[in-house]
């Protein structure tokens, strides 16, 4: 396989790219008490592009690494470019110094008796805790290798993935809730915390009835935030704010958001899983604040966008921001590490900076708001608070506003900042905002 692959890199000049991704893992999966799945798997994927001599690439893919599916793959690529997109290889750079993750592979053991801890303390965390309906961890390694003729990456990552369902009864209402975790490093304490953060939130939707109209500064925590953040993502992606398209398409070095905000693109930090010396095609990585202090600062970029921007005038541009959705795909415009830059306040010192707050829980229809203009419309769901301690538990309320005026309207930031993948966001409270009940 290797000498293959290296005859076509030889034969092809700067034409052909490999990227394969190699997987293996271990998962336990627990449902309602009992073991439902026990799994060790192992898989590959490859994937080419073939860039012609007229700057467009075609690209395939094969989960079969030998000799004939290589060849194949690459053939199918070549004549795909005639009919590609615009693309640009990057040359070599100076790349950043980060050390490798040390990892160690749980046994099917080990994985069971952290689950087991986990599942005897949530009941006795509470007797209206009455079903985990799903509780799963898994571990293992990610690798990634770039081939071109004139270079060679490999990166490997180590990964411990958790998950649980939890199911709470007030009286004659159920109400399910969950929560995840995905880290390059196992750490019981966190996975704990976040069982019962699942925990919590599901005893208070079992308590929760239809809710009144409010106009009260709102507390989003990490597990909310991060869905808003994740929205925005969207308007610091370079080929956005090039086509036009993107809310922040002519505010670059002007003040958008709170002075509260400090947001980074980070894929340096050798603590956060997406970092790594190079992108998904084989730029330096690096560290980006997208915006300090509510000021835009920076936009993300791959090469082909760089060179783009470039040409339209912008200056200081840097790369380093190619990432593949999944490997048929094409690297675009990513960020890697994205969070919010935590503050100094406890969520109990939030909670009592008003005398009304309502913390949201749940939100329904994420999916449906407006990337472009920032609009967005949610069922929410959450606890009422006056003083600091909570009075009341509300449903189906109707959260709508825009979120580019959310991230202007911060009162305070939270310390607590949390990951989900690789978006990080402390608890956030927000200026009044409108609550239908």
């Amino acid at each position: 396989m290797e000498e293959i692959i290296k005859n076509l890199l030889k034969k092809e000049a700067q034409s052909v790219e490999f990227w394969i991704e190699l997987e293996e893992g271990i998962e336990v999966e627990k449902r309602d008490g009992k073991i439902f799945l026990k799994e060790r798997y192992n898989e590959q994927t490859f994937t080419v592009r073939y860039l012609n001599k007229n700057g467009k690439a075609g690209l395939s893919y094969n989960t079969f690494l030998n000799p004939v599916s290589i060849e194949e793959t690459c053939l199918k690529a070549k004549v795909l470019s005639e009919h590609g997109v615009p693309t640009v290889f990057p040359k070599p750079s100076k790349y950043p110094e980060i050390s490798p993750k040390t990892f160690h592979f749980l046994t099917f053991d080990e994985i069971l008796n952290i689950l087991n801890e986990v599942e005897e303390e949530l009941f006795d965390f509470d007797s209206a805790i009455k079903r985990i309906e799903k509780l799963k961890l898994s571990c293992g390694t990610n690798k990634y290798i770039l081939l071109r003729k004139d270079l060679k990456f490999s990166w490997e990552v180590p990964f411990y993935s958790f998950i649980i369902s939890v199911v709470a009864k007030n009286n004659e209402k159920e109400a399910s809730a969950y929560e995840w975790l995905e880290d390059t490093k196992l750490d019981l304490t966190e996975i704990k915390e976040r069982a019962f953060l699942a925990c919590k939130k599901t005893l208070a939707l079992s308590k929760a009835k239809k809710g009144k109209s409010l106009k009260i500064p709102v507390l989003f925590p990490p597990f909310i935030s991060v869905e808003f953040l994740d929205l925005l993502e969207f308007a610091f992606l370079g080929d956005e704010v090039l086509k036009g398209r993107s809310y922040l398409k002519d505010k670059l070095g002007k003040k958008v958001f709170s002075e509260k905000l400090t947001l980074y693109d980070d894929g340096i930090n050798p603590d956060l899983p997406e970092s790594r010396p190079f992108d998904d095609e084989g730029e330096a990585q690096n560290k980006k604040v997208l915006v300090e202090k509510g000021v835009v600062k920076e936009f993300l970029f791959d090469t082909f966008w760089k060179k783009e921007a470039e040409k339209r005038g912008f200056s200081n541009i840097r790369a380093g921001n190619a990432r593949r959705p999944d490997f048929t795909t094409f690297p675009k415009v990513s960020s890697t590490n994205f969070y919010i830059e935590k503050g100094v306040l406890t969520q109990k010192e939030l909670l009592n900076l008003n005398t009304e707050v309502f913390e949201v829980l749940e939100i329904l229809g994420a999916h449906t708001s407006d990337p472009i203009s920032g609009d967005f419309s949610l069922g929410v769901s959450g606890i009422y608070y006056k003083n600091g301690e909570p009075v009341d538990y509300f449903s189906e309320m109707a959260l709508s506003g825009n979120f580019f005026e959310l991230f202007n309207n911060i009162i305070e930031i939270g310390s607590d900042l949390k990951f989900y993948g690789s978006t990080g966001s402390p608890s956030l409270l927000i200026n009044k905002m409108d609550i239908g009940g």
